[in-house]
């Protein structure tokens, strides 16, 4: 059984309940993801997901490739 780690991404673009929803699919809909909790007015995303199948990079690239540039803000 693969361990769960948490990341936390700063999110630039997060304006509203729309943006929140859409960044939070791109992110479910990544393999390994297990759940994404989206914040608007925090600015940011906190991701369960299987470190093995999916990384930091991998989740920044899905958003930006989005339209939302992210950093990651701590693992």
């Amino acid at each position: 059984m693969n361990d769960t780690v948490t990341y936390m991404l700063a999110v630039r673009g997060l304006c509203c309940d729309r943006a929140e929803s859409a960044v939070r699919r791109i992110l479910e809909d990544l393999p390994g993801v297990h759940r994404a909790h989206v914040s608007a007015a925090a600015g940011r995303a906190v991701v369960d997901a299987d470190p093995v199948v999916v990384t930091a990079p991998v989740l920044t690239a899905a958003l930006a490739a989005s339209g939302y540039p992210s950093r990651l803000e701590s693992l």
